[in-house]
């Protein structure tokens, strides 16, 4: 086991998301959730799938929605089905956007489309950015975006964004993997978002603390083509709702909790702030914050810290530039337990030994 495993593993806290739960806590929430009702599905159709399809359709004003394994799957046919209806193959996204940097090229190698990565990878991408390339059948917004620390594209360009591929009869589609999130920093419904995108997709276990799952939502014309993807991606397991019954606890649990969440992280990264660089205000609860070193060297020294305070503070990845690592925070039930002074005293402590 490695290190950061096994420290993981040992701390009781952690500043990170809605904890760490065993194989067994999982197993003992869901039969929790379970003895409030549930009817199993059938490849994917019916009962509990089917009950809380309706649920997220509701909840984000969607003609339709349909349940799957994966996000990555979710996202990939949407893309397909846009460009197959508009007759081309580009597909415009930040340069960080998760198919970019974590699919490895399943856009072009499965489904024949050209992604396009543009933008700064350390900024928010722009309109100008995404409609600058040619031949478009789809642009693909993240909301927020991961990789730069949690910044969002604001209401306002959004809906521009929007009219604007309208009008071209390019697809927008909405990387809502965080999009639970997002409530609050937009200060309206999630349904007048999504109204604004040809698809959306929103993850059943990032926000929501679910085992996996995602669900798309769009018109009744691409959800009953995306059915039909379904089963060629092979996601049309034999049972989907275990899926299904983690997502409605985190609708039940998390989702009512999002601005108490978001509302901690701008205070631990105040906190944070005083002793460390934060790379912006956080208006979800996730945000980057920026330690001087190697990732690999401060890494350690953050192991050290969380052994000897029991908090988990986590690992380090490369920074924006040299010499730099990165920790991102996301603050979910878990780090409700940690004040922002204690946090503040745990990044000083690391900052003081890298100095």
């Amino acid at each position: 086991m490695k290190r950061l495993d096994a420290v993981a593993a040992a701390c009781p806290r952690r500043l990170y998301g809605h904890g760490r739960p065993t194989p067994a806590q999982v197993l003992a929430d869901l039969a929790e959730e379970a003895a409030l009702g549930a009817e199993p599905d059938r490849y994917g159709e019916g009962g509990l799938v089917a009950e809380v399809e309706e649920e997220v359709r509701a909840l984000l004003g969607a003609p339709a929605a349909l349940l799957l394994p994966s996000g990555t799957m979710a996202q990939q046919i949407a893309l397909r089905v846009h460009a197959d209806a508009r007759g081309h193959r580009g597909v415009a996204m930040h340069r960080t956007s998760h198919p970019i940097l974590h699919e490895e090229g399943a856009l072009p190698a499965l489904h024949r489309l050209a992604p396009v990565a543009v933008g700064d990878p350390t900024s928010l991408v722009t309109s100008a950015e995404l409609l600058a390339v040619p031949d478009l059948a789809a642009v693909l917004v993240e909301l927020p975006q991961r990789e730069t620390g949690g910044q969002l594209m604001s209401f306002d360009e959004l809906s521009s964004l929007s009219r604007q591929c309208s009008a071209s009869g390019i697809a927008l589609h909405l990387d809502g993997a965080r999009l639970w999130e997002c409530g609050p920093a937009y200060g309206r419904p999630l349904a007048e978002v999504v109204a604004l995108a040809d698809s959306t997709y929103v993850s059943l276990y990032k926000g929501l603390a679910g085992p996996a799952g995602a669900v798309l939502v769009g018109s009744t014309q691409l959800i009953d083509t995306a059915r039909i993807w379904r089963r060629r991606h092979g996601g049309s397991l034999p049972w989907l709702w275990p899926f299904a019954l983690g997502a409605r606890r985190g609708l039940r649990l998390h989702l009512p909790r999002m601005a108490e969440y978001v509302a901690h992280a701008q205070a631990l990264a105040t906190a944070i702030a005083t002793v460390a660089e934060v790379v912006a205000p956080p208006v979800t609860p996730l945000f980057h914050v920026l330690l001087p070193g190697e990732p690999e060297v401060v890494e350690e020294v953050m192991l050290d810290v969380a052994e000897e305070s029991g908090v988990f503070l986590g690992g380090a990845d490369p920074g924006p530039r040299p010499g730099v690592a990165l920790r991102e925070v996301y603050a979910g039930a878990a780090a409700l337990e940690i004040s922002p002074d204690e946090v503040a005293d745990l990044f000083g402590r690391v900052f003081a030994r890298l100095g």
